[in-house]
């Protein structure tokens, strides 16, 4: 999707209104000033049936697909009639792809039309502001400065994004080399025994020690090769729990899939039993049914997609803490709470305020997960 008409507004401090596509006239005219409109005589612009009819492809190039009727400087008082001025599909498309980012892939047909509805009322209003002199008022500067460096910003985080995306097979060997025990699978059993609550049927709730004593027999009784499901039953009717009791095959797990205290369980070979492990809620007994070694391809993807994230964060870091900010507490006041306060953003009076983040930095989205599934108590 396009960034939002109000970001555009900042990104159009870099993008005159001279943009527009200049229809030759039969009358000679002197060139328009940069920064403002050159008017020509009339244009017909494609109808509407036209648009919704014909594939854009079958547009040439240098045909207008944005028109602005009326958009003429008035003379004596009066705007000449027929008067357009328009901007060509090539014009159009230059400014689209500059604002997409290359790896969204291609605007769709809805979204280029409201973008188009939405940049000509931001061209109209532009046009007026520079008729009133406003470009050149202190505090428009102050903005246009402010949105250029925003523009900046993105476009540097754009530029490193776009380095990073391609990782070389040396890369991506080199990384699952360096973290083979990541890819490390297992096929797991689990048994859950509940920490039993008070009972009306007994006349004390058994003791921490008398729990776990029960645990310890339910993992040798596993080792001695009775059946896990009727052990995970007979672990939840002595707890008193009236639910089903839970499935004890989880599945293939790998390593950061489990909770911490629980990751020895990726050091057994198959057909082991782990200890005993325990936390305020439940004990847990594990059993490695099978163990495999991921292969490159299976995961090539999602470690490309780390690496691209990887490379990216450590570059706007090095970028970043070549530069140590510092702040004068005598006019700033000593370091605020977190989220105290939003920031100062561009804005005019009667403005509606920049959407939080608009202009910031981008974050790269974070790989697909690495492990199947997660860890269920």
């Amino acid at each position: 999707m396009l960034r939002p008409t109000l970001l555009v507004l900042a990104i159009s401090c870099a993008i005159t209104t001279a943009s527009y596509a200049q229809q030759p006239s039969s009358t000679e005219k002197p060139a328009a000033q940069s920064g403002e409109v050159e008017h020509t005589g009339p244009v017909t612009a494609p109808s509407t049936a036209d648009t919704k009819t014909t594939p854009e492809s079958n547009v040439p190039m240098n045909d207008p697909v944005l028109t602005l009727k009326g958009a003429c400087p008035q003379k004596n008082g009066t705007a000449p009639n027929g008067c357009t001025s328009s901007l060509t599909r090539e014009q159009f498309e230059k400014l689209t792809n500059a604002l997409q980012p290359p790896d969204r892939g291609a605007v769709p047909p809805d979204v280029k039309r409201r973008f188009a509805t939405q940049y000509a009322k931001l061209l109209v209003l532009a046009d007026a502001a520079r008729e009133l002199g406003l470009e050149n008022d202190p505090k428009v500067q102050e903005i246009f400065a402010f949105a250029r460096n925003q523009i900046l910003a993105e476009s540097l985080n754009q530029h490193y994004m776009e380095e990073y995306a391609h990782p070389s097979e040396q890369q991506i060997q080199a990384y699952y080399d360096k973290n083979a025990k990541d890819y490390h699978e297992v096929t797991l059993q689990r048994i859950i025994i509940p920490v039993q609550q008070n009972n009306p049927d007994k006349s004390a709730k058994p003791s921490p020690e008398e729990q776990k004593a029960f645990a310890e027999k339910i993992r040798a009784r596993w080792v001695a090769g009775e059946a896990p499901d009727a052990l995970e039953k007979e672990s939840m009717e002595h707890a008193g729990m009236k639910t089903s009791s839970p499935d004890v095959n989880i599945g293939a797990r790998r390593p950061g899939s489990l909770p911490q205290a629980h990751e020895a369980v990726f050091s057994l070979k198959a057909g082991e039993i782990s200890s005993v492990y325990s936390d305020p809620a439940a004990f847990y007994i594990y059993k490695v049914v099978s163990e495999r070694q991921v292969p490159l391809s299976d995961v090539k993807t999602q470690i490309s997609q780390t690496l691209q994230r990887e490379m990216y964060n450590d570059k706007i870091k090095e970028i970043q803490e070549a530069v140590t900010p510092v702040l004068n507490d005598a006019y700033f006041g000593p370091e605020p709470p977190a989220n105290a306060a939003p920031p100062i953003r561009p804005g005019m009076p009667g403005q509606r305020p920049m959407p939080a983040g608009a202009g910031a930095p981008p974050t790269p989205p974070p790989p697909p997960a690495q492990n199947p599934g997660s860890s269920s108590k």
